[in-house]
């Protein structure tokens, strides 16, 4: 251990060992490029990192900017888009009433067509069934006459027929 310890030792006594000269040197030729720095490109330095935080801050205005814009042009989408929704709504609600008022139409108009076809169906019914009625009432009545024909000439001999006759020109006479 004692090695070890002496060894450290060493390195720092070495490490400590400072050489006058050589720091005087050193500090001369820091300040030395410091003057010729000042002196020859300071301007030139800082002129370009003025640029450089000029060209910096004008990004980030422009970034600032134009985030704005585009903030602002999504509101006026937004909001269009909402009025496309409610117009499309109203379009579309409207719509529906007309087809409503349309269907409720057609089934008032078809059901008004239905009675007057009914009424009419009625009433030709029970026309045809007048028309039936008198034509049995003329067919009964010619049938009747028909039988009373019959009948009579079966019961009447030629000596009542010509009695019969005979009266109904004295009736049509008078």
């Amino acid at each position: 251990m004692d090695k070890i310890a002496q060894a450290v030792n060493k390195l720092v006594e070495a490490a400590l060992d400072i050489n006058a000269t050589e720091m005087v040197i050193q500090i001369a030729s820091t300040l030395l490029l410091f003057i010729v720095i000042r002196v020859f490109f300071w301007k030139k330095i800082t002129a370009f990192i003025e640029a450089r935080q000029q060209f910096l801050e004008d990004e980030v205005n422009l970034t600032t900017k134009a985030h704005e814009e585009a903030l602002e042009l999504k509101s006026i989408r937004d909001n269009e888009l909402n009025e496309v929704r409610v117009n499309a709504k109203g379009i579309v609600e409207e719509a529906k009433d007309r087809g409503e008022q349309e269907r409720i139409e057609i089934v008032s108009k078809a059901k008004k067509e239905a009675d007057t076809i009914l009424e009419n169906s009625r009433k030709e019914v029970k026309s045809e069934i007048e028309k039936a009625r008198a034509t049995i009432n003329d067919e009964i009545v010619s049938v009747a006459v028909l039988m009373a024909e019959k009948v009579v000439k079966k019961e009447i001999d030629a000596k009542k027929h010509k009695e019969i006759f005979e009266d109904v020109l004295k009736e049509v006479s008078n």
